[in-house]
């Protein structure tokens, strides 16, 4: 009998693998499609989805667990393209990246998290024009669009596809958008119907639209709340020979986070945003941006032991140390 806990776990872990076995065998078992997808998939995604919000879990692992869900949606989106399949469905959501801007890991993300709240999502990819988005529009009509944008140069695209669709008597297509520069006060200033500060609030803000979840709490950007707990570090009372374990994720041969821990707490690391611009600039040369091109490129470093309590470790982490696992360039 298939354990849905189990599977759950498994997709929050990333096994990929071990998801796509279980799906199969729900459905060998006689399991209702949608069951697996709401019990098994959306489930476990959910709690991902939390967990990313409270700073437990950070972009990489959200996208590794979002791989693992991708495997499992293979096996089921054959059996979920049937007649009334729509009735459970969250909604329509078409994203995109505007026009000039050819940045698309935050994008994948946000239409990784939204699969996995029920949407059924359509991607269109980098450097979309107005006339791209209108085209798109027509063919899937989608119930929210979602326009993502990395630079300031090219933010103020936004404005034209909102104003291409008002003109196009397209206005009752919720327009959302996200990224880096983007904030509330340029989403009210251009007339969207709201802005995700990161892909979790995102999934929230298209559930509210579709009027299935509350309103999305106001949010910081991903990283400046970390920023500040990580730089404010407190002394922490160490016990005499207290040591915790560490490791690295790293995205190819570069740190993308660090989490440390014992048999007591756990914490974790997100670093500076140099380390995210830097691993960007490389997807984006060796052309490895697309979401499961971009995942595959991770990999968790050996633990080592540091001494002290997990929370104590990163105002030393960030001294000498450090460099021997992290690039000098990016420290």
């Amino acid at each position: 009998m298939i354990d849905y806990a189990l599977m759950n776990q498994c997709l929050y872990e990333g096994k990929a693998a071990e998801v796509e076995q279980m799906t199969r065998a729900a459905l060998a078992e006689g399991r209702p499609v949608r069951e697996v997808l709401e019990s098994g998939l959306i489930a476990g995604m959910s709690v991902v989805g939390e967990d990313f919000k409270h700073n437990i879990l950070y972009v990489p692992e959200v996208l590794i667990a979002a791989r693992a869900m991708k495997a499992g949606m293979a096996v089921l989106k054959p059996l979920l393209a049937t007649p009334g399949a729509a009735n459970a469905q969250a909604g329509r959501l078409l994203m995109g990246t505007v026009r000039g801007d050819l940045h698309d890991i935050g994008k994948n993300l946000v239409c990784m998290m939204a699969e996995g709240a029920g949407f059924v999502v359509k991607d269109i990819g980098v450097d979309q024009s107005v006339e791209k988005f209108l085209a798109a529009a027509e063919e899937f009509k989608p119930d929210i669009i979602g326009m993502s944008a990395l630079l300031t140069t090219t933010m103020a695209y936004m404005q034209t596809v909102i104003d291409g669709f008002e003109a196009a008597g397209h206005g009752g297509i919720k327009m959302t958008i996200g990224g880096a520069p983007i904030s509330q006060m340029f989403a009210d200033e251009i007339g969207a119907d709201g802005h995700g500060s990161d892909a979790a609030n995102a999934v929230d803000l298209f559930l509210y639209l579709m009027g299935k979840g509350p309103a999305p709490a106001a949010a910081t950007k991903k990283g400046a709340a970390a920023a500040t707990t990580i730089v404010a570090t407190q002394p922490v009372a160490t016990a005499p020979g207290a040591r915790s374990r560490c490791q690295i994720l790293y995205w190819r041969d570069l740190p993308a986070s660090v989490k440390a821990w014992d048999d007591a707490e756990e914490t974790k690391l997100e670093l500076s945003p140099r380390f995210a611009a830097r691993i960007d600039a490389v997807a984006q040369s060796l052309g490895l941006v697309k979401g499961d091109d971009y995942v595959a490129q991770l990999r968790w470093g050996e633990e080592f032991e540091r001494p002290g309590p997990p929370s104590g470790k990163f105002g030393s982490f960030s001294s000498s140390k450090r460099n021997a696992v992290i690039p000098s360039s990016l420290v």
